[in-house]
């Protein structure tokens, strides 16, 4: 198995733990705040997961094109709390269906670049790992005892 492979297996595991977690849970509690310290949703948090997915999307678009400039992403901490914190402020006027919607349609779109990829750089594979597998899997012991406390 390539390391593509690899990664795509791993991910498509996440995303089954990540669907069949949600399938049992009810509409108040998917919507209701105080999964965590700073009160986040389990849409705040479908929200969280599409906007990194789509923003890997987009970069690995831009390399499949040959125009990605890893100069121009965000570096640090910083950088990277401020957009969490924008996309929170997003994601908390947002229906929970149209968070939902939006991360199928992210994972799809960083699926299909990964694919079109005629090679998994170095790169490639620090974007797909980070915004799908191990992103899935940092928020999913959160979710399960959030979901199993209702």
């Amino acid at each position: 198995m390539d390391r593509r492979d690899e990664l795509l297996r791993a991910e498509a595991e996440g995303w089954d733990d990540l669907t069949a977690l949600l399938a049992g849970a009810t509409r108040e509690r998917l919507r209701q705040p105080g999964l965590d310290a700073e009160g986040w949703s389990v849409t705040d948090v479908l929200w969280h997961l599409a906007y990194w997915c789509a923003d890997a999307d987009r970069a690995l678009g831009q390399m499949r094109d040959g125009v990605f400039d890893a100069s121009a992403e965000p570096e640090g901490s910083d950088r990277v709390d401020a957009i969490n914190a924008a996309q929170l402020r997003r994601s908390q006027a947002m229906a929970f269906e149209e968070a939902r919607a939006r991360l199928h349609r992210a994972r799809a779109g960083m699926l299909e670049r990964v694919g079109e990829l005629p090679e998994l750089s170095a790169e490639a594979d620090e974007w797909l790992e980070e915004s799908g597998p191990l992103h899935y899997a940092e928020h999913l012991p959160a979710l399960r005892a959030w979901l199993a406390g209702a």
